[in-house]
């Protein structure tokens, strides 16, 4: 073994195999490392050239731990030593991180993209999402706990089974069988639309269903919130508070929410619906995710095609109508957007024409709101239309608060 001190830290390095013949001198090595730099304010092992260890060499780490009075996070394990590790309990007792392999994604299909990173089609049976570079690794290690929560509590979504390294950057593998967004399905054969629109609206009644356990799962709405808190320099304190009011409106709940439930976040698998990117998954109403998806599926492909049609105008009668370009980031058309929402709620409100009335026109101003609240927190908004957009939520939602803010959510 050998050490090295920077900027207060110790790295204890142990290489090869530590077992009964040798467990005695590398614990004697160990403990003289730990009390020859006691001004050190971290104290970590690094396991990276460490191809075995015994029960031996595992008693000797916990005496080091328990000489240190602090975690002792053991580093760069291999997954041959993570396994001793696991199977003899010792992960419930130092602080164990396996070491991460590497993964290049060049040359693999792009099968989603969100505000955080992309996802890629890896293998036949696997996919990963790499994860933007100014994305830390505590981020990306919750997400990937939320969906083993998630899946554990019923949710059908893709199994994360490794965090990896990409670049510069960190990547989860999933594991998928057969499968594709979507909005690829709807790309390759338009005429599973309304099939796969009913699917999808079945899928998200059955997980509003599903009751989360106190504590089990963070708050939805926290997102919305951290959205509002995100953009409040570009509004008053009073303006702020009005916007973080409108969320409070809908009432707490513990069912379990998506929060980016679309066409690109649902997979097709065998014939069966499952999700990805559960980042944002919590605790909450369902309100969230009908404002969510009438957001994607109406507000924006609306917005998205009065643009095209202002852009468009003298190409439209020769080269067919614009509302049919492809949006990038959804996956289908502006006309299929619409389209998918309109099977996708009534079959939700099981064809209570009355119901989707009532509910489209208390979704509607809200998802409004979330569409301005997101694109402005947005990381790639450019900075010029920050204050035109602010300036659209100021005039166009802020002056209905006294109507919002009175608004009833049982749906």
């Amino acid at each position: 073994m050998w050490t090295t001190l920077n900027d207060d830290t110790l790295t204890i390095f142990l290489e090869g195999r530590i077992d009964s013949n040798n467990a005695a001198d590398t614990e004697a090595q160990l403990m003289a490392a730990i009390s020859e730099n006691q001004s050190a304010k971290e104290i970590r092992i690094d396991a990276d050239k460490l191809t075995y260890i015994s029960s031996a060499g595992l008693r000797v780490l916990l005496k080091a731990r328990k000489k240190t009075g602090k975690p002792l996070p053991v580093l760069n394990v291999s997954g041959e030593v993570y396994d001793i590790f696991s199977v003899t309990g010792f992960t419930e007792l130092l602080d164990v991180h396996r070491k991460m392999r590497e993964v290049s994604v060049e040359g693999c299909e792009v099968i989603g993209e969100g505000a955080n990173g992309k996802v890629y089609r890896l293998t036949r049976d696997e996919m990963i999402k790499v994860f933007k570079h100014n994305v830390p690794l505590e981020a990306i290690e919750a997400e990937r706990e939320a969906s083993r929560k998630a899946f554990l509590l019923g949710v059908p979504c893709a199994i994360a089974f490794d965090t990896v390294k990409c670049g510069e950057s960190y990547g989860t593998i999933y594991e998928m069988f057969n499968a594709g967004t979507v909005a690829e399905r709807i790309t390759a054969d338009p005429e599973r639309l309304p099939e796969l629109a009913k699917a999808s609206a079945r899928l998200l009644r059955q997980l509003h269903a599903i009751e989360i356990p106190d504590g089990q799962m963070p708050r939805a709405s926290a997102i919305l919130h951290a959205k509002v808190d995100k953009i409040a320099g570009n509004f008053t304190p009073d303006e702020t508070a009005k916007m973080h009011a409108l969320y409070d409106t809908i009432p707490e709940e513990n069912h379990f929410v998506h929060n980016d439930y679309h066409a690109k976040n649902i997979m097709e698998s065998n014939g069966e619906l499952m999700l990805i990117d559960l980042g944002d998954a919590g605790a909450g109403n369902p309100a969230i995710d009908l404002i969510h998806c009438y957001m994607v599926y109406k507000t924006i492909a609306d917005e998205m095609s009065r643009k095209s049609d202002t852009m468009n105008s003298s190409a439209n009668a020769e080269a067919g109508n614009p509302d049919d370009e492809r949006n990038a980031f959804f996956g289908i058309t502006f006309r299929q957007m619409r389209e998918f929402w309109g099977i996708f709620i009534d079959t939700y409100c099981d064809g209570d024409k009355k119901r989707v009335r009532v509910l489209e026109e208390k979704l509607a101003p809200y998802a409004d709101f979330m569409h301005k609240t997101s694109a402005l927190s947005h990381p790639l908004m450019p900075e010029e239309y920050r204050k035109p957009y602010a300036d659209r939520l100021r005039s166009e939602v802020l002056t209905r608060y006294d109507e919002l803010v009175g608004y009833s959510w049982e749906i």
